[in-house]
């Protein structure tokens, strides 16, 4: 699991040059009984070992969350020196729940990686396609989408293979002020495909993640 917050980290601080986003909601749900968190003091926390995506995340989403009325707060305010993927022990754990008493959070929204795809995209001068060479448990194809992948014609054909990778994050948000049991309120899965630039990638996400939250 921590190799994993660190991929999350290092592999989306990739500095390449693209304005080009792909982020997008694939899954959501909400407690039906969800209270209205805007009245309460929210606390945002991105799970990765990498400080300048950890810094980022959470400034873009406590940003836009704050701008739809949210009261929210990062969580390297609340805990500059702590790590959000290491394992607590039973006192450190008491340790941060009386912190967070003091400091009145009452609602915590945690970002975490779930899952990592490669693929492989290839280009050709008069067509585009992509051959998933790992996708979950194993991905393969029909006969005949397999067969028909690539049109060839008389002319010659320029072929550009790619290799990219494909994220799935999850948003979960945690009201602390409810039973053990009720405290989930919702979940927001989300795939970014192949990100380019940290800023960009960011922004998108925290948007389309707040506007989720409003629905």
């Amino acid at each position: 699991m921590k190799t994993l917050y660190r991929l999350f980290g290092t592999a989306i601080v990739l500095i390449l040059f693209s304005s080009c986003s792909s982020v997008k909601i694939t899954d959501s749900w909400k407690n039906l009984e969800v209270p209205d968190i805007k009245n309460k003091k929210v606390m945002v926390v991105s799970k990765t070992d990498d400080q300048t995506a950890r810094v980022r995340f959470e400034n873009d989403l406590v940003e836009n969350l704050n701008k739809k009325g949210y009261q929210s707060v990062e969580s390297y305010v609340i805990f500059p020196k702590s790590s959000p993927t290491k394992e607590l022990s039973e006192s450190e754990t008491l340790e941060i729940k009386e912190t967070l008493k003091n400091k009145d959070i009452d609602v915590v929204i945690v970002t975490v990686l779930k899952h990592c795809e490669e693929y492989t995209k290839m280009i050709s001068n008069n067509n585009s396609f992509l051959y998933p060479s790992y996708y979950g448990l194993g991905y393969y194809r029909g006969f005949y989408g397999y067969y028909g992948t690539i049109y060839m014609d008389s002319e010659s054909v320029t072929v550009i293979t790619e290799n990219a990778k494909k994220y799935i994050l999850e948003t979960v948000v945690y009201d602390l002020t409810q039973p053990k049991e009720k405290q989930l309120l919702s979940v927001i899965t989300t795939e970014i495909d192949n990100p380019q630039t940290l800023g960009v990638v960011s922004i998108d996400f925290s948007k389309k993640v707040v506007k989720e939250l409003n629905r």
